[in-house]
């Protein structure tokens, strides 16, 4: 049996906390959150111990993985606990607020024995499995540009929380495009620069709001032009399109992926065929496709703490996705092209 240990009892805290009541091989042992009301409410309802710290909560006996699920700007101080108590760990993108303790975390957990893993949970889709094995063909030829659109419209966040504070999220720039950074990173490779402009929730508007758009030009000539808002009215999507010389390859909002060749023939695939989603369905997640993801993610980390062979992004792809991140926020606050 794995047992698991959660601190930050918040949105996805119990998000986690769901998903491991249902895997095999998996308990949660202990919450930690510096409300105590929400640890007591979380480790009640999945029959864990609720800590009133977070070095009572790693000295829970027999522990395993610290699940880190606190305000991005406290990743850091929980990552280093975990550490100290040689724990693997599991935290949830993005990996930490600064440069500073991104380069410190790198060195720190290069050659780190526990498993370290991260969130990036899209790497867990059935749908991005299944094009990263189209792109990883070469049946779209030599891959030229891709476009993300990543609109949020139901954002309510209020001045005073910290998810509306730019210096304490990192905007909708660290916090949702994290994921679709990290796989275009996983897709094309190695980034050559990045240019950017973005809102980063200016505090002079009437209520939290945030906008950026981005260019990433990669080392293999791809272009990656991306874009994520959040905002409280409009449309929300999610949408990557990848272009190459033989064809394209659209993911979307839906259960299928959207191939076309070269003569604009279109053909709808079953992602699911292939990669068929969890039997259990991820709780506190309201998107099919996010849900199975989840879920997945789960089961993968799991079996990898039992000794079983599992895909985890790590620590140099946290780092890889956030220096990206944090490029784009220096572009858009000196309006300079960053190079790496």
């Amino acid at each position: 049996m794995i047992r698991y240990a959660i601190v930050g009892a918040g949105r996805m805290g119990n998000a986690h906390a769901g998903n491991l009541s249902q895997v095999e091989n998996a308990q949660l042992a202990g919450v930690y959150d510096i409300l105590p009301e929400r640890s007591q409410e979380l480790a009640q309802k999945f029959a864990a111990q609720a800590c009133s710290s977070l070095d009572e909560l790693l000295a829970l006996p027999n522990l395993d993985c610290l699940i880190i699920t606190t305000p991005t700007y406290a990743h850091a101080e929980a990552i280093l606990a975990a550490q100290q108590a040689k724990l693997n760990i599991f935290c949830e993108k993005p990996l930490c607020r600064s440069q500073a303790d991104a380069e410190r975390l790198l060195a720190l957990f290069d050659d780190y024995e526990p498993l370290f893993a991260v969130g990036f949970v899209r790497r867990h889709m059935s749908k991005t499995l299944k094009a990263k094995q189209i792109i990883d063909s070469g049946s779209l030829g030599r891959l030229l540009y891709c476009n993300v659109d990543l609109s949020h419209s139901r954002y309510k966040r209020m001045p005073g929380e910290w998810f509306a504070d730019f210096e304490l999220c990192g905007g909708a720039t660290l916090d949702m495009l994290a994921h679709h950074v990290d796989l275009c990173n996983w897709f094309f490779g190695r980034p050559r620069n990045v240019f950017a402009s973005s809102l980063m929730l200016d505090p002079k508007l009437p209520l939290p709001t945030d906008y950026v758009a981005s260019v990433v030009n990669y080392d293999n000539g791809v272009i990656c032009n991306l874009m994520s808002s959040w905002q409280r009215f409009g449309r929300s999507n999610e949408m990557m399109e990848i272009y190459g010389e033989k064809g394209a390859l659209i993911i979307d909002g839906g259960e299928l992926l959207s191939l076309y060749d070269e003569q604009g023939n279109l053909q709808k695939i079953d992602a699911a065929a292939e990669f068929p989603p969890p039997k259990a369905s991820a709780k506190g997640v309201d998107n099919v496709n996010a849900a199975s993801g989840f879920f997945r993610q789960s089961q993968n980390l799991t079996a990898a703490l039992s000794g079983q062979s599992r895909p985890l992004p790590g620590i140099q792809e946290a780092y890889d996705s956030l220096k990206i991140g944090l490029a784009m926020i220096e572009s858009a606050k000196t309006g300079n092209v960053i190079k790496f």
